[in-house]
C-alpha cells in the first residue's frame, strides 16, 4: 500500500514493474487503472470502494497474482475502503497541501494517511520518506525495527543515494540499502522521482527481491502516462513539450524544478486549477508558476460547476503584477498559443491534467487530452 500526497502512482508503477521483472505476477490499483496480466480497467477513484476493492483483489488472486501494488488515498483510509486489507508493506511518500476541501485541516489529512501504518492494516514493514516533516513524525511514532526510512541525501536513513549525476534523460548514482549498495541508472528525471524510486526499491527488497536484479531492471522502466511525459512528433523537434499531472503547489514546484535543467531556452508553463476543490491552493500555484517559469499561461483545468473566470482570479491573486501572466480561459487555445509562440530551445510544460482524456465543464465530461492538443499544435509549427 502506498499513501502520500504526491508520488503514489509512480511508486506503485515502479513496484509493479520491478516485481514483474522478477517474474512475479502482480496487480496494480490506483489513479490510472486497475490492471494485472490479461486485465485492465480505467479507474474511477484512486482507491475503489470497499466491496469493489475486495472483488478486484479476489479476481486478481484468481488470475494468479501473488502481489498487489495499491495506491491508498486519504479519502479511502478515512472512509474505511481498505478495511479488511492486510498490507505487508506500507509506503509513506510525503504530505503537502491537497484535498483540504475534504479534510478539515492538515492534521486531519495526516491522521487519515497515518491510519495505513496502524496494526489494523500494516502487518510487515513501513517504508517512510525521512525528507518529509510528516514522514519524520510517522517514523517517530512507530517501532524502529518495523521501519525503513529513505532519503535522497541523508546518510542516516536506511535507504539513501550518493554520487548523483543528473542528466537530461535520467539520473545515475549509488544506491545504499539495508541489503547492500549498488550503482544505478534511472530514466526518471527530478529529485522527487528519486524519492519514488527509493520507496519502490525498499518495498521490493523487503519482499525478497535481489538487489542486483532490481538495479539491472531500473533503466528499463517505461515511465507512467501523463507523468513528465514528453510529446514528440519528430526527432528534429526544436522545442520540448512535457505533459504532467502536477495539480498541487508542491507537485507544480517539483515539475518546474525538474524540467529546468534540460530546457536551454524559456520555460513556458500552461496550467489551471480544478473547480469545486480546495481554493486555498490556487494563489499558491500562481505564485510558484510566476517564480519558477519564465512565462505563465493561466487557463482552465476542470472547472466543474465553478465559474472558470473566478478560478482564474483566485490563481491571479498569488501572482505579482510584474510577472505579466497570459490568461487564456479556453485550454485548447492556451496550449496551441503556448506551443506556436515558443522559440527553438524553449520548453512548454502542460500541467494539471496529465493522463486525463477528459475535461469537466459544469457537470458534463467532454473528451480532452493535453497530449492530442499538443501534437496538433506541433504539426502546425
Amino acid at each position: 500500500g502506498v499513501t502520500g500526497t504526491n508520488g503514489k502512482t509512480t511508486t506503485t508503477h515502479l513496484i509493479e514493474f520491478l516485481l514483474t521483472k522478477a517474474h512475479l505476477s502482480t496487480a496494480l490499483m490506483g489513479t490510472l487503472y486497475t490492471r494485472w496480466p490479461g486485465f485492465e480497467q480505467t479507474a474511477v477513484h484512486t482507491t475503489p470502494f470497499a466491496v469493489e476493492l475486495q472483488q478486484q483483489l479476489a479476481e486478481a488472486v484468481k488470475a494468479g497474482c501473488e502481489f498487489g501494488a495499491m495506491e491508498v488515498s486519504s479519502h479511502a483510509l478515512a472512509q474505511g475502503r481498505v478495511l479488511g486489507c492486510e498490507f505487508e508493506v506500507g509506503v509513506f511518500s510525503n504530505l503537502t497541501q491537497d484535498h483540504l476541501d475534504y479534510h478539515s485541516d492538515m492534521e486531519d489529512y495526516f491522521a487519515a494517511k497515518a491510519l495505513l501504518f496502524s496494526p489494523e492494516y500494516l502487518q510487515g514493514r513501513a517504508i517512510i520518506n525521512a525528507d518529509d516533516a510528516y514522514g519524520q513524525r510517522l517514523i517517530a511514532s512507530l517501532s524502529s525495527e518495523r521501519v525503513w526510512s529513505y532519503s535522497v541525501n541523508d546518510h542516516s536513513a536506511d535507504l539513501w543515494m550518493s554520487n548523483l549525476n543528473y542528466e537530461p534523460n535520467g539520473v545515475s548514482g549509488m544506491l545504499h540499502t539495508p541489503k547492500g549498495d549498488v550503482t544505478f541508472r534511472s530514466p526518471l528525471v527530478g529529485q522527487y522521482n528519486l524519492e519514488n524510486l527509493l520507496a519502490a526499491v525498499g518495498a521490493v527488497l523487503h519482499l525478497g527481491l535481489d538487489l542486483q536484479l532490481v538495479a539491472a531492471a531500473i533503466p528499463e522502466f517505461p515511465g507512467v502516462p501523463g507523468r513528465m511525459e514528453r510529446v514528440q512528433i519528430s526527432s528534429e523537434q526544436e522545442i520540448s513539450v512535457i505533459v504532467d499531472y502536477a495539480h498541487t503547489p508542491d507537485s507544480l514546484e517539483n515539475l518546474l524544478k525538474a524540467a529546468r535543467p534540460f530546457i536551454p531556452g524559456k520555460m513556458i508553463c500552461v496550467f489551471g486549477c480544478g473547480g469545486d476543490r480546495d481554493r486555498t491552493k490556487r494563489p499558491k500555484m500562481g505564485k510558484i508558476a510566476a517564480e519558477l517559469a519564465d512565462v505563465a499561461v493561466l487557463t482552465s483545468d476542470n472547472p466543474r460547476t465553478e465559474d472558470p473566470e473566478r478560478i482564474l482570479q483566485d490563481v491571479l491573486a498569488g501572482i505579482p503584477d510584474t510577472a505579466k501572466p497570459t490568461v487564456i480561459c479556453d485550454r485548447a487555445i492556451a496550449i496551441r498559443t503556448a506551443i506556436l509562440q515558443a522559440q527553438p530551445g524553449d520548453g512548454v510544460l502542460l500541467a494539471g491534467k496529465g493522463h486525463e482524456d477528459y475535461q469537466i465543464l459544469g457537470t458534463e465530461k467532454i473528451h480532452f487530452d493535453d497530449r492530442e492538443h499538443a501534437r496538433d499544435a506541433l504539426q502546425e509549427r
